[in-house]
């Protein structure tokens, strides 16, 4: 426990230098992720909110149905409890902003921090409302932050990506005409849930498979049903999760049976450009330049027309979070930032072509958490 509040106070520490001359007594934080990082709390759910006063006093705002849950995990430790029961009229956010209110009173605090992302407009006339004090916007400290992680975060990444590596293998395994979508995606989990009940019985995991084929594969986001596998489908396989709230995910593209020239032509761009869009990021690039390092191998191949998103983005507490390695992203990459690969290929009645491993930027460049085969002969798959 006293690794865990050490972890903690720096990182509190850390938020709070960032905080220095902007005039505040402290920084409001809701977005669950950043609650997360810097208590250690997760909630169950965040239909009822949690708050964070950061300050060089913290206290943590959570829901009477949380405390005891609050109490076991949470390395702030002191907490101001709302409940249900006080509803009446008032939302949970306008409960949990009174009792922060309360709290804040006691302290004399005239200029409060606080998060814009956590609040709409109607969130933004509750703090207004709520909130005596003068409320300063301070967008994006704790997201920075996060950016790099730790020792301790990447063993989580390193853990779920054990898990998902063990999900898609199974996945491909059972990949064969007349195999269903949805029995590819519940083969899938049974093997993630085998598999981190084995490595780490106590930790919280959640698992997330999305396999799809044939030529609705050409939708970058579209999700598994019902549809059967055919002999000759492009299936691209994708599994991940979070473990102990960190993100990975890994991708695949396979061809089940014989491939044609085409796919096998669109496979090996596609392969190009992850290779290259891997091979350029080392600390000290900018994401836009590992972003344009993949573009450029898809312009060469004539195949710009079909790319659709960016080369690739940061993971963490969120399956999507900064940076990105997207055109507009000058984020120079340090040790420790964890990100993902994934240039996309989509071609309209043929399929898609995508690999995503997950990453962690090291001294020497990309240190993939994933040990999945990336190579055509390899996920060609029996028909």
């Amino acid at each position: 426990m006293r690794g865990m509040a050490s972890r903690q106070e720096e990182r509190l520490g850390r938020l709070l230098r960032g905080m220095a001359g902007r005039g505040v007594d402290g920084l409001l934080v809701a977005v669950p992720e950043n609650s997360y990082y810097l208590s250690g709390f997760q909630a169950i759910t965040y239909s009822r909110p949690v708050l964070l006063w950061a300050s060089g006093d913290p206290f943590l705002v959570v829901p009477e149905l949380e405390e005891g849950h609050a109490r076991e995990r949470s390395l702030v430790r002191d907490l101001a409890i709302y409940s249900d029961l006080e509803m009446g009229r008032k939302s949970p956010l306008r409960l949990a902003l009174d009792r922060l209110a309360a709290q804040l009173r006691g302290r004399g605090v005239r200029r409060a921090g606080f998060e814009p992302a956590a609040f709409d407009l109607t969130g933004h006339e509750a703090l207004r409302e709520a909130v005596a004090a003068d409320l300063v916007p301070v967008p994006g400290l704790v997201e920075k932050l996060r950016m790099v992680k730790d020792e301790e975060e990447i063993g989580f990444l390193r853990e779920m990506a054990a898990v998902a590596d063990a999900g898609i293998e199974a996945a491909m395994a059972a990949t064969r005409p007349g195999a269903t979508e949805v029995e590819l995606d519940a083969v899938a989990y049974a093997a993630m849930a085998r598999e981190a009940v084995s490595r780490r019985p106590l930790w919280r995991f959640r698992f997330a498979s999305r396999p799809v084929s044939g030529a609705k594969s050409a939708i970058p986001h579209t999700m598994q049903d019902g549809k059967r596998v055919e002999a000759g489908d492009v299936v691209i396989h994708e599994t991940g999760g979070s473990a102990e709230g960190y993100y990975v995910e890994v991708e695949r593209t396979c061809v089940v049976g014989v491939t044609t020239v085409q796919q096998e032509r669109l496979f090996a761009a596609m392969l190009r450009a992850f290779e290259t869009a891997r091979d350029a990021a080392r600390p000290g690039v900018a994401c836009s330049e590992v972003d344009r390092a993949a573009r450029a191998v898809l312009e060469e191949e004539g195949l710009l027309a079909f790319v659709r998103h960016r080369t690739g983005h940061g993971l963490g507490l969120h399956y999507h979070e900064p940076p990105y390695f997207s055109a507009g992203d000058e984020t120079v990459l340090e040790p420790g930032m964890v990100m993902s690969v994934e240039p996309g290929i989509y071609v309209p009645g043929v399929g898609g072509f995508r690999h995503s491993d997950t990453f962690v930027v090291t001294e020497r460049g990309l240190h993939s958490l994933s040990h999945v085969p990336l190579t055509l002969p390899s996920l060609t798959l029996r028909a």
